[in-house]
Parts: C-alpha cells; structure tokens; sequence
C-alpha cells in the first residue's frame, strides 16, 4: 500500500515475509513453548497472525471469535503448518461481553503468555452528519470496549496467577493518523487503541511487571473486514500486502529485542531491522505514539 514518504524513523519495505523476522529462519522457535492467544482468529489477519505463532514453534495457540466454522478452518491451516502445535478452538466469543470473555478466560488450561487482540467491526461509512448513530456507535462499542475487556479480562488472570511477565500486541489502523472519509468511527475507535495501548505498557511498567504492549498495523491487506466495507477503488488497489507479514512481525514484536517499541505504534510494512537501527532515537525522542503535533510536554504543565 502507498503511504507518505516523510515517515520519521523509516519507510515501507515489504508486502510479504522477509528473512529478519521469518519464523522459518531468524526467528524459528522464537514462540517455543508459549501459549498465544489470538482473537478475530477466523479471517484475515487474525488467521494469519495465529498461523506464524504455530510455525515459530508455540505450544499452544488459541483461537477465539464469533463463528465457529472459520476458527475451524484456521485450525486446520495451523495443524498442517506446524503438527505439533496444539490448537484450542473458542468459537462464540465477544470481546464485547463481559460474560463471554469471562467463559472464554475460565476456559483456558493455562493462562497464555501472549495475548493477540484482533478482533474489529467497520461498520459506519458515511459522514458523521449523515451515519446511523447505532452503526456508529456501533464501531466505537465493539472495538473500544472489546479493546478495554478482553485486555483487563487477560491481565486479571495474569495477577491470579501471578504471572509478572506477558505481552500483548494490539493489531491497529493506518486510520489512526490518517483521514479516509467515512470512517471516523473506526479512526476513533483506533486512535483510542494507540493511547490505550501506551497506558497498559507504562503502567504495567510502574507497577514493576513486565508485561508488555504494542500496537502493529498489519499494512494494506485485503481483509474481509476491507471487502465488506465502502471504500474507494483506488484503495482496494493499493491493498497488495500479505497477512502472513503481520503475522511474522507479531512473531517478532513478541521477543525481547523489540522492547524498544513497547507501548508504541509499528506498522508491519516497515523493516524491523532498520528500525532497531534507529533504536537510540525512537527512545530518545519518543517517537511512534499519539501526540497532538506542535504542543510540547512540560513537567508540571
């Protein structure tokens, strides 16, 4: 997909895997022996994040969302990519409900050390004057406060069990900082994930746990959620990126040596070996997060 060519720290390399952060390659068995769980797993990016958990060599992913069949169906992707991996199928899941998150958490043999969030809706398409209010609003529900529940759901259990140390990648938006009509919904509802996203990170930083956050955006795929959407064809053609390279950089946001993008916004496209190039000074000038340009933070305001 095209984007701008002023990007601070780097510009888009790849539509597809490379050999840094290959799961096949660099980074075979660099899942060995966790347990991922994944949501939205049925489609798309979901799907493909789960499949390269499994080639990195996890022990166990689990697979939650609404329908059952295409969770099914991923299993069946993983069982042929990676044998051994033992697949957990947790169809009629919503992030959404408390309840239904609450049934999926009890369910699990072990608390995973890796949380996925995936899941989305895009539901409103208009201008703000002309939307349904219940599609809007919709959007906001359904992505912030999927966000807010399967994340305190996931921490909760990480605290009984007193497990200190987890990682959780947030699959985000281009939409968070970039205007396409139509979708202010769904831009709100992922500008939220940015800032949400650096407060789990520092927070669970303060509180002396190392349990981690990121937000990547898997580039401009053709999803599922792009196809049922109203958006316009000169987008649709720009779509050319391959889900499985989101799923390799998920892989590679889980490790230590991406610690330094922790709390912060990757877009997968970018080459993550240039970026730990430019460690020194995404740290130093705080890049990659939601900020409102121009306005400069003082201690004390």
């Amino acid at each position: 997909m095209d984007y701008p060519k002023d990007f601070a720290v780097g510009q888009p390399r790849h539509s597809d895997v490379y050999p840094f952060i290959d799961p096949r390659a660099s980074l075979k068995d660099a899942a060995q022996g966790k347990t991922v769980l994944v949501t939205g797993a049925g489609t798309g990016i979901g799907k493909a994040i789960a499949e390269q958990f499994a080639i990195a060599g996890a022990s166990s992913v689990i697979i939650a969302g609404r329908r059952t069949e295409p969770l099914e169906e991923t299993k069946a992707s993983i069982k042929l990519l990676a044998p051994s991996c033992q697949v957990l199928v947790r169809g009629g899941t919503d992030v959404a409900d408390k309840v239904s998150v609450k049934t999926l958490m009890d369910s699990l043999p072990e608390i995973p050390d890796i949380l996925v969030h995936s899941a989305a809706v895009s539901l409103s398409t208009a201008a703000i004057d002309e939307s349904n209010p219940d599609w809007w609003l919709g959007d906001i529900d359904n992505n912030i406060r999927g966000m807010y529940i399967i994340t305190t759901a996931y921490l909760g259990a990480l605290k009984e069990a007193g497990k200190t140390q987890a990682r959780i990648i947030n699959v985000g938006s281009i939409a968070s900082w970039r205007y396409v009509y139509g979708r202010s919904s769904y831009a709100a509802s992922k500008v939220a994930m940015n800032t949400f996203t650096e407060y789990i990170d520092r927070e669970q930083q303060a509180a002396g746990n190392d349990i981690r956050c990121v937000v990547m955006h898997p580039g401009g795929v053709l999803t599922d959620l792009i196809k049922n959407t109203v958006v316009p064809e000169a987008i649709i053609g720009r779509m050319i990126d391959k889900a499985e390279l989101s799923g390799a950089t998920a892989v590679y946001l889980s490790t230590e040596r991406s610690n330094f993008l922790m709390g912060r916004f990757v877009l997968a496209t970018w080459d993550m070996e240039e970026l730990e190039q430019q460690k020194d000074k995404i740290l130093k000038q705080d890049l990659l997060k939601t900020r409102v340009m121009g306005v400069e933070w003082r201690d004390g305001f």
